[in-house]
C-alpha cells in the first residue's frame, strides 16, 4: 500500500515539473497549442485582450489572501497562457519569476532560469532578478554546484545589467575567498566596484585582501559615495568627514562636519549636537585659514545649550588668537580655566557631574594648561593629581611629564618616559616631551619623535606645539599623503558637489501617482503609475541601505455610496538597477483595481464611489543602531500616521459614478450583444454581470445604497449573460466567462458554460474548465481527470491538472473511448 502511494507522489511530482518546463517551452516558441487536434480550429490564436484577461485572473489568483500552493500553479498557467495568446506580453515575466520562485516543494529552476535569461535587461528590476538567483542556488546541494550556476549565470547574463554584473561577482568573490583564492576573488569584487561604484560590501572584501591599502582619494571617494547612497545615514557621514579630517583636508572636513551637524539636529530635533561632532568640527574649522571664526560660533551654540566642554572651550580660545582678538582669546582661555577648577575645587566636586560638564576633570585641565593656555605650576599641578588618581594611565603620565619639562625638570620626567616605554607603552604627549629633551643634545631623533608626533594627530593642539619646535629646530613636516593631490582626484569625481549641503529629505524626493484622469465609468480598468523624482543634485540610490528602501504601498479609501478602507491594496519592493539622476524621475507601474477594490467596483454598477488612494515610501532615515529607523513598509504597527513620514504620503482621488439604469438604457445595451462590435458586446455584458451581482449582493438584506430593481430585471441579466456565452466570436465568450467568475451561476447558467467545454478554441474551454471547477467543487473531479487525459490543447490540460485533476500515466493528449466520454457528458 505505501508502495503504490509512494509511486503516485512521484509521478505527481514528475509531472507538476514537467508542466513547467512545457510553460517554458510554450512561452518562448509562443506554440498555441501543444497538439493540433480536431477540436482547435485555428492553427493559432491571437488576442491581447484575452491575454490581458487571463493575466488579470492570474495575477488576482497571486495575490489573493489565502494564496496557496494550487493557487500558485493556477496563475502559473493563466500566465503561460497570456503569453501564448500575445507574445509580446513581456509584463508578464517578472509575475511568472515571483510565482515560480515561491515554490519550497518543487524544482523549476530550468523555468526560472530560462524566464530571468529572458527577463533581465538594463530596465530589469534587481529584486525580481536577485528572488530568481537565490531560488535557483537554493535548489542546489553543494558550493561548487552554486558556484557554477553563478559563473553560468554571470556568462549568460553579463552585460545586459549593471546592477546585476555588480551582484553575482560579489557572491563569487565571496565564495573565492572562502576557498582562500585570493586572486580571483580580488577579480570579482574589482568588477563588482566597476559594474557599481556605490556597492559598498565588495569594496571593503577588496580592501581586505589588497597587498597594500588602496590611495586615500578612493577610500575617501567610496565614503563620499555612501553618503550619495543615503543622505541621512549619520555613520557615513561622520566617517568621511573624520577620513577627510586625517588627511589633512580641513576646508572640506569642516563643510563635512557641518552637514553631520545639521543631520544630526534634522534627526533629533530635540537633542543637542554631541560632542563627537561638534569637537572634531572645531578643531578642523581651527586648522583652516579662512574658518577659523566657526569654532567661535560653535563654541556659542554649545553654551546655548547650557553646556561647558573645556576642551572645546580651549579650541575656541586658540581660535580667537588666531585670527588676532587677543582680548577674547585671554577673556575665554581664563574664564574656562576658572570655570573648570571651581567645579573640581569647589562645592560643585560632590556632586554627580551633570550632562552640563563635559571633558572636565584633573587630566583635561593638566591639558589645557599645558599646551591651550600654557602655565607651568597649573600644568605640573593638574598633571600630578591626574596621575594621583590614575598612576596607570599613560596619558595622565605622559602629561607629567611634559609638565615637568614645562617646569624644568627634565630628569624627572626623562625618568617617567622611560619607565613607561619599558612598559610598552606610549603617548604622543611623552614623545613631545622626549623630544623636548633631547633638542639640544640628540637632535635627530628629537626631529623624528615630533614628525612622529604631528603624524599622529595631525590637526591637535599637541602636533601644533611639535610644529613650532620641529620649526625651530630647522626641519619641516611633510605629510606622506599630500593634500592637494587628493582634493584635486576627488574633484575630478564629485566636482561642485564635493560635500553636499544638507537638504531636507522632503525636498530631495517628490513623489506623485498618476492615472489617466479623475473619473472612471463601470469596468474601466484604470492603472497608475508612481512617480520617484530626484530632486537633489545626487544620484537617488533606490535600495535596501538607500535613503530609499524600495518599499511601496498603497492604501484605498472608498467613499460614497459605500465606505470601506483597504489598507495594502498595493504592496510592493523596487530596486531599480541604476541610480535616478538628479532632475530625472522613476516610474513604477502599479495596479489598483485589485484584490477588495476590485470586487467592489465590478459588484457594484449602480453605487456612487470615491476612491482615494494614499501612496507611501519605504524610507530609510538612519543607518545607525543610535539613530534608529523607520520603514513604514516594515512597520509592525499598521497604518501610521502622515506626521510619521519625512517624505509625506501621496493622495490621489478619482471617482466612479454610478450607472444610471433605465429600461430603454437597458434594452439598448441587451441589442448590442447582437449588433455590436465585438468591444461593444464585451462591454455589454461586462455591466450585465455587474448588474447582477449588484442584484445578489443587495437580497434578503437593507440596501446600502438606492438602486433600481424591477422584477423584469433579473431574467434580462441572465439573458444577456447566456447570450454572451453563447456568441458567435470566441473572444466576446472569454470576456463574458472571466467576468462570471465571483458569480454564483444557477443550472441554467452552469449548463451555458458547459457547452463551452466543447468548443474548438481552447482559451474557451480553458476558462470554462476553470469557472466550473470554481462553483461544483469536488462534482466536477471526473471532468477534470477527463480533460488531463484528453483535451489536445496543453494550455486546458495544464489547468485541469492545475484545478486538481488526477495525474495521468501518459503526458500525450489520447483519444477518448466512447466509454470515457459518455461518463464525461454524464457528469457535465
Amino acid at each position: 500500500m505505501s508502495g503504490d502511494i509512494k509511486t503516485k507522489k512521484s509521478k505527481a511530482k514528475s509531472f507538476v515539473f514537467y508542466l513547467f518546463i512545457f510553460a517554458f517551452l510554450s512561452f518562448f516558441c509562443s506554440l498555441s497549442v501543444y497538439a493540433q487536434g480536431v477540436r482547435d480550429s485555428g492553427n493559432s490564436l491571437f488576442s491581447p485582450s484575452v491575454g490581458q484577461k487571463f493575466y488579470e485572473i492570474a495575477y488576482e489568483l497571486a495575490n489573493s489572501e489565502e494564496n496557496h500552493r494550487q493557487q500558485i500553479v493556477q496563475a502559473m498557467v493563466f500566465l503561460n497562457a497570456t503569453r501564448i495568446l500575445d507574445t509580446r506580453a513581456d509584463y508578464i515575466l517578472p509575475d511568472m519569476i515571483r510565482l515560480a520562485s515561491q515554490s519550497s516543494d518543487e524544482d523549476y529552476s530550468g523555468l526560472v532560469q530560462a524566464l530571468l535569461v529572458n527577463y533581465v535587461d538594463e530596465s530589469a528590476d534587481l529584486e525580481v532578478a536577485e528572488l530568481a538567483i537565490q531560488y535557483l542556488i537554493n535548489q542546489l546541494d553543494s558550493r561548487e554546484q552554486r558556484e557554477e550556476l553563478l559563473g553560468t549565470l554571470l556568462q549568460n547574463l553579463s552585460g545586459k545589467n549593471s546592477g546585476l554584473d555588480s551582484e553575482l561577482h560579489t557572491m563569487l568573490g565571496l565564495w573565492a575567498a572562502e576557498k582562500a583564492d585570493t586572486k580571483a576573488a580580488q577579480v570579482h569584487f574589482m568588477r563588482a566596484v566597476n559594474a557599481d561604484k556605490y556597492n559598498r560590501l565588495a569594496f571593503s572584501k577588496l580592501t581586505e585582501l589588497m597587498d597594500q591599502p588602496p590611495e586615500p582619494a578612493i577610500v575617501l571617494g567610496q565614503l563620499r559615495l555612501g553618503l550619495d547612497k543615503n543622505p541621512l545615514d549619520i555613520e557615513a557621514a561622520v566617517s568621511f568627514a573624520r577620513s577627510a579630517e586625517r588627511l589633512g583636508l580641513y576646508d572640506t572636513a569642516v563643510k563635512a562636519y557641518e552637514y553631520c551637524a545639521d543631520l544630526f539636529r534634522f534627526l533629533h530635533p530635540s537633542a543637542a549636537v554631541p560632542a563627537d561632532i561638534y569637537l572634531p568640527w572645531m578643531i578642523s574649522s581651527y586648522n583652516t585659514q579662512r574658518d577659523q571664526h566657526k569654532c567661535l560660533q560653535i563654541i556659542k551654540t554649545v553654551r546655548d545649550s547650557g553646556r561647558f566642554d573645556l576642551l572645546a572651550e580651549a579650541i575656541a580660545g586658540r581660535a580667537a588668537a588666531k585670527i588676532g582678538d587677543d582680548q577674547q582669546a585671554s577673556r575665554i582661555l581664563a574664564d574656562a580655566g576658572e570655570k573648570a577648577q571651581a567645579f573640581l575645587t569647589g562645592p560643585q566636586k560632590r556632586l554627580v557631574r551633570t550632562a552640563n560638564y563635559e571633558n572636565v576633570g584633573a587630566e583635561h585641565l593638566a591639558w589645557f594648561y599645558c599646551f591651550a593656555q600654557p602655565h607651568a605650576d597649573n600644568a605640573v599641578d593638574w598633571a600630578n593629581k591626574a596621575y594621583s588618581i590614575e598612576p596607570n594611565s599613560p596619558t595622565s603620565a605622559a602629561l607629567l611629564a611634559y609638565a615637568l619639562v614645562m617646569n624644568g625638570q627634565n630628569d624627572w620626567a626623562k625618568q617617567l618616559i622611560e619607565t613607561y616605554q619599558q612598559a610598552g607603552q606610549t603617548d604622543p604627549i611623552a614623545d613631545l616631551a622626549l623630544a623636548q629633551i633631547q633638542l639640544q643634545q640628540q637632535r635627530d631623533s628629537a626631529v623624528e619623535a615630533l614628525k612622529s608626533v604631528i603624524a599622529a594627530d595631525p590637526g591637535s593642539l599637541v602636533a601644533e606645539r611639535a610644529r613650532q619646535l620641529l620649526t625651530g629646530s630647522g626641519a619641516e613636516y611633510v605629510p606622506p599623503i599630500d593634500p592637494d593631490v587628493v582634493l584635486m582626484t576627488l574633484r575630478n569625481n564629485f566636482r561642485e558637489t564635493l560635500v553636499p549641503e544638507f537638504v531636507d529629505p522632503r525636498e530631495l524626493i517628490s513623489v506623485q501617482l498618476n492615472v489617466r484622469g479623475s473619473k472612471f465609468s463601470y469596468g474601466s480598468e484604470f492603472g497608475g503609475t508612481v512617480v520617484i523624482t530626484n530632486n537633489s543634485s545626487s544620484p537617488l540610490v533606490i535600495s535596501e541601505d538607500g535613503l530609499l528602501s524600495g518599499g511601496i504601498r498603497i492604501d484605498a479609501n472608498v467613499s460614497g455610496d459605500i465606505s470601506e478602507e483597504i489598507p495594502n491594496l498595493v504592496s510592493e519592493q523596487i530596486r531599480p538597477s541604476l541610480p535616478v539622476e538628479p532632475g530625472h524621475s522613476f516610474l513604477v507601474p502599479v495596479r489598483l483595481v485589485t484584490g477588495r477594490l476590485r470586487r467592489i467596483l465590478l459588484t457594484y454598477p449602480q453605487a456612487s464611489l470615491d476612491i482615494e488612494f494614499t501612496v507611501y515610501l519605504g524610507f530609510h532615515f538612519a543607518k545607525s543602531s543610535e539613530m534608529g529607523s523607520l520603514d513604514p513598509i516594515a512597520t509592525d504597527q499598521g497604518k501610521l500616521p502622515d506626521s510619521h513620514y519625512y517624505i509625506k504620503p501621496v493622495k490621489l482621488t478619482v471617482t466612479r459614478p454610478r450607472v444610471e439604469l433605465t429600461h430603454r438604457f437597458l434594452q439598448n445595451r441587451f441589442n448590442s450583444l447582437t449588433k455590436g462590435r465585438q468591444g461593444q458586446k464585451i462591454k455589454a455584458v461586462g455591466l450585465f454581470i455587474g448588474l447582477l451581482a449588484e442584484q445578489n449582493a443587495m437580497a434578503n438584506r437593507q440596501p446600502l445604497y438606492e438602486f433600481m430593481y424591477a422584477d423584469w430585471m433579473p431574467p434580462l441579466l441572465r439573458s444577456a449573460i447566456l447570450h454572451g456565452l453563447a456568441d458567435d466570436d470566441w473572444v466576446v465568450k472569454v470576456h463574458t466567462m472571466a467576468g462570471m467568475i465571483s458569480l454564483p451561476l444557477d443550472f441554467e447558467m452552469m449548463n451555458a458554460v458547459a457547452e463551452n467545454l466543447n468548443d474548438t478554441h481552447w482559451p474557451i474551454r480553458m476558462i470554462a474548465l476553470f469557472l466550473l471547477a470554481e462553483n461544483q467543487g469536488d462534482s466536477f473531479k471526473k471532468v477534470l481527470d477527463h480533460t488531463a487525459r484528453y483535451d489536445p490543447s496543453r494550455p486546458v490540460h495544464d489547468t485541469a491538472i492545475a484545478l486538481g485533476a488526477e495525474v495521468p500515466e501518459t503526458l500525450s493528449p489520447q483519444q477518448p473511448t466512447p466509454a470515457d466520454q459518455e461518463e464525461a457528458e454524464s457528469v457535465r
